[in-house]
């Protein structure tokens, strides 16, 4: 027993002795190569290269004729300048906030209700089934469809929202969805209603995975559901919820499909948002140097903010003994 303690090799046993294949898992020097390489091309190539690209061009005046003719020139951080200082520019922070707050947050808030909701009410699977593939549904359909669809839906004479809220008595007269003040709420309405199965997705999955050893407890001790939802379940699925915010939230600084076909960003550019500033900047008035500027300022504002989230939801959970 002490030469097995020791380390004799006659102690082995015959199988342990026996000479092992020599034949090595990785056939091929080149294959950790290629399996590393190709990854790292692809970043380099649809990530890393594109955001180099477009910062060298922000420090030019870059046009459409000196992109394909090699002739811009440097002029630092005039087109930032410009960008910052455009009230265009300006009134888009104010239309993408007011996005953020009644169109994000609403979604996910939405999402989350019938989430629990679609989870705590509906006892039977195949009935939670088929309301699930209902309220995905509109998830599947291109926001450019989405965008035609709701279009005709708001049509202020004749469209089908306000004939319903006038047989319903809640309004007197057609609400014109397409003027200044109003039209950036009908795109609201209509990503919400393109979008509000992501979070309810999210939030569903998140609470289906939690122990139903918590709520036994909980139902032992007495608590009622609404109790057992707000001290329980809520907490639970901060982190889940705080994930399809984020989602959400990093969505909204590339919205503009919607915005394109429903309403050209107009009346009097009173539903422009900032990446569609971008895309008009470079896209169709080649703007390419500005256009760049545009989408650097709005990279580095998602950036601030997510990080800004991050942290709090950081500190929510600390507090909270979750992190």
């Amino acid at each position: 027993m002490s030469d097995i303690v020791r380390g004799d090799p006659s102690t082995y046993p015959d199988w342990f002795s026996r000479k092992k294949s020599t034949t090595p898992l990785i056939v091929s020097r080149w294959v950790p190569a290629i399996l590393v390489g190709i990854p790292v091309f692809v970043l380099l190539a649809i990530v890393i290269y594109p955001t180099v690209w477009m910062f060298y061009h922000s420090l030019r005046d870059t046009n459409i004729q000196g992109l394909f003719m090699g002739n811009h020139e440097y002029i630092g951080f005039q087109n930032y300048a410009t960008v910052v200082g455009s009230e265009r520019f300006q009134d888009s922070l104010v239309h993408l906030a007011q996005y953020l707050t009644f169109g994000a947050c609403l979604q996910v808030i939405i999402g989350t209700a019938l989430a629990l909701t679609l989870y705590e009410f509906v006892k039977s699977n195949a009935a939670r089934t088929v309301i699930l593939i209902i309220l995905v549904l509109p998830m599947m359909l291109p926001p450019s469809i989405v965008g035609v669809l709701w279009r005709f839906l708001l049509t202020p004479s004749n469209g089908a929202v306000n004939q319903a809220l006038l047989s319903l008595g809640l309004i007197d007269a057609h609400i014109e969805w397409f003027n200044a003040g109003v039209s950036l709420w009908s795109i609201i309405i209509a990503d919400c209603w393109n979008w509000v199965a992501l979070p309810l997705l999210i939030v569903y999955s998140g609470r289906v995975s939690l122990p139903p050893a918590v709520y036994e407890a909980a139902r032992v001790d007495g608590a009622n559901q609404w109790k057992v939802m707000r001290r329980i379940t809520l907490p639970m699925l901060k982190e889940v919820i705080a994930i399809a915010f984020i989602l959400r939230f990093t969505d909204a600084f590339k919205f503009v499909d919607l915005v394109y076909v429903m309403t050209s960003g107009g009346p009097a550019q009173t539903s422009e948002l900032p990446t569609y500033i971008a895309f008009q900047r470079g896209i169709r008035e080649f703007a390419i140097g500005e256009a760049a500027a545009y989408a650097i300022i709005i990279f580095a504002i998602s950036a601030v903010l997510i990080t800004l989230f991050l942290k709090y939801m950081k500190r929510v959970m600390k507090a909270q003994g979750l992190a």
